[in-house]
């Protein structure tokens, strides 16, 4: 029973890559074996297969089936079937014109999706929101969705639906004249559909022709604009596809009316109405109507114009009237308001150690505040009350700083590590082959041979130089670790800027890959080899500098987790003198900051990183370090493409 209703599931997925309609003979074959059935998980299958099967053909018998199948999705409990068919109701109520209802249908089913993270239901809700918005002739806003859908069919290597996709995109630019960019989409589907023509369920073959159509009518080419909607009411009919027999009949009407064909226009009209108004599709019967009263309105027969005109007038009531209008604006905001408060929760959930804080420190000076007011005889105690709250305050300041010190410090042990193994493993390694040396240096000595022996001493001596020579190197990073962890005596001295930041871009980067051994990174660096060394704090400095390219090493390692295969990681470290200043700069290829968030990233205790993973204290001690050497730091981002960090420091050469 499980493998069953895996299979169930898997099916309600799979139909959303079913475009085909299935033949009289198969529904009827399946309204049998579904009345003739007593398992509720088969029926559950059949209802599916029924809904999707006769959405094209006869919306009333489609909405009954879907209504069939979400009652058994409900029964066997399985939430994500019932996203689907909700998804596959609101597109069919979209067809009879029922645009708030759609709306709200695809909203509960992306909602559902969403909370079951199911990559296929979200991909195919986000399709079917672009077609509202498309019917609403709100194109911008269904391009966002369709390109935001053709993503992620492209993460689950579904052919099928990328290339509807992208034929919804081509409708598009069809829909806002754009005749180029309308046919260039268009052809790479109708390509593809081609090499698979005898599978019939790659692309609904009549919605493609008339798309076809419509994008060589608007190139002028109105011989090929006719053959294709000829030949979508030869598919239609086949697949007994009658909203898309509508389209194509309706197309082919208004292009006989453009050639100035009336008798032509007239028949293909009634035909498109007729068919509109079998399967409930508005909109088809609403223009169909329109063409028939403008053509018999050019005759002079007004009566019949007059007709067909309110028919006109009542399918767009029925479309867009102030009551749908009103539906429509509630769905849109109610799922505004939805992605308000998701958005919210999230926030509040990431910040909410750094606010209790923020909130406990405020609690303190308003519990001050209210006894300076309520207490005015006592204002002598108020004030060492205050006094020894300030010194608290000081207290735990002091100790959140030191944290981000250690933290810092922490970073770059595993760097040190790294580097300062090289230079032991010299010292070491030298020192051995002394050893052997002096071993055969004596027994030269005892034989005589004294020229061998002044060799080898030579080669001692030689060595003896490079252990002091590597001993040196490791005492150098011993002494500038030691240098970054204790306090700053506030004094400048002459630094190497391009070294610093050197140094700093490779300690952090063994430090981040001792941590995670699959990370790897670019690193680039463009160091202005004309600054020599300027008076600054190289101990406040480095911190700066270690915290920037951090932080970089954070956003790239994290944009690789989501994209993968394909994105190189890549950090660039430079530096540049200008005008009487220094500019060091630290870039990414990351994800970018969000410009929501881009105004508070230098305030104390605000930071973008999960809970546990940043003190949020990093920057903001960075722009007051930065500040108090006169300088200033900025940052440029863009989302989705990266960041760059900036500092601009007083520049005076003084080598």
């Amino acid at each position: 029973m499980k493998k069953l209703l895996l299979a169930i599931t898997l099916f309600g997925c799979l139909t959303f890559s079913s475009f085909a309609q299935i033949s009289n003979e198969d529904i009827s074959k399946f309204k049998r074996q579904l009345y003739a059935e007593i398992n509720d998980s088969i029926r559950l299958n059949l209802s599916m297969q029924l809904a999707s099967g006769l959405r094209f053909s006869n919306v009333d018998s489609s909405l009954y089936y879907t209504d069939l199948a979400l009652d058994y999705a409900v029964k066997l409990q399985l939430p994500l079937v019932r996203a689907g068919m909700l998804s596959l109701k609101g597109a069919t109520v979209l067809e009879s014109g029922r645009l708030p209802e759609s709306l709200q249908f695809q909203f509960e089913a992306l909602d559902i999706a969403q909370k079951l993270k199911d990559t296929a239901t979200i991909a195919m809700a986000f399709n079917r929101i672009g077609n509202t918005y498309m019917e609403l002739a709100d194109y911008k806003k269904a391009n966002e969705y369709y390109f935001r859908s053709k993503e992620l069919f492209e993460v689950l290597s579904d052919s099928a639906l990328i290339y509807n996709e992208i034929s919804n995109i081509g409708n598009i630019y069809e829909l806002m004249n754009l005749p180029d960019s309308a046919l260039y989409y268009q052809q790479q589907v109708y390509k593809a559909s081609k090499l698979r023509y005898n599978n019939r369920n790659f692309v609904t073959w009549p919605e493609m022709m008339f798309r076809m159509g419509n994008a060589y009518k608007l190139k002028g080419d109105k011989e090929k604009a006719m053959h294709y909607y000829k030949q979508g009411i030869i598919e239609a009919n086949i697949d007994n596809d009658l909203r898309n027999l509508t389209a194509n009949t309706l197309f082919l009407a208004k292009l006989y009316n453009d050639l100035n064909m009336p008798d032509s226009s007239l028949k293909y009209a009634y035909n498109a109405l007729q068919t509109g108004n079998a399967v409930t599709f508005r909109k088809g019967v609403y223009d169909a109507s329109v063409l028939i009263s403008d053509l018999y309105k050019k005759r002079n027969q007004n009566d019949s114009a007059y007709k067909y005109l309110s028919i006109a007038n009542q399918e767009k009531d029925n479309l867009t009237g102030i009551k749908r209008f009103l539906e429509l604006q509630r769905i849109i905001l109610d799922e505004q308001e939805r992605q308000k408060t998701l958005e919210a929760e999230r926030i509040e959930s990431q910040n909410r150690q750094k606010q209790f804080i923020l909130l406990g420190g405020l609690g303190i000076f308003l519990i001050v505040a209210s006894i300076l007011y309520f207490n005015n005889r006592q204002k002598q105690n108020a004030n060492k009350i205050l006094e020894a709250t300030l010194t608290n305050l000081k207290s735990t300041q002091s100790q959140l700083i030191q944290s981000e010190k250690m933290a810092s410090l922490g970073e770059l042990t595993a760097g040190i590590a790294h580097e300062i193994q090289n230079p032991l493993n010299f010292v070491n390694n030298f020192s051995e082959v002394n050893t052997e040396l002096i071993d055969e240096l004596q027994k030269e000595l005892k034989t005589g041979n004294t020229e061998e022996a002044t060799a080898i001493s030579n080669d001692i001596k030689d060595n003896e130089q490079k252990i002091n020579h590597h001993g040196k190197r490791a005492d150098a990073i011993v002494k500038g670790m030691l240098q970054h962890s204790r306090s700053s005596n506030g004094q400048k001295e002459p630094t190497d800027i391009n070294a610093l930041a050197d140094e700093y871009l490779r300690l952090a980067y063994h430090g981040l890959r001792a941590k995670d051994k699959d990370f790897n990174a670019t690193l680039v660096t463009k160091f202005d080899a004309s600054i020599g060394k300027i008076d600054l704090i190289p101990q406040e400095i480095g911190r700066v500098i270690l915290n920037l390219i951090t932080n970089s090493f954070y956003a790239v390692a994290e944009k690789k987790k989501m994209v993968g295969e394909g994105y190189e990681p890549t950090v660039t470290v430079a530096t540049k003198n200008s005008a009487g200043k220094i500019q060091i700069s630290v870039a990414d290829n990351g994800n970018g900051i969000p410009q929501k968030v881009l105004d508070k990233i230098f305030q104390p205790f605000f930071t973008t990183k999960p809970t546990g993973q940043g003190t949020g204290l990093g920057l903001s001690l960075s722009y007051d370090i930065i500040k108090a050497h006169g300088g200033e730091l900025k940052v440029e981002t863009k989302e989705n493409e990266g960041s760059e960090f900036i500092i601009q420091l007083p520049f005076k050469s003084i080598v």
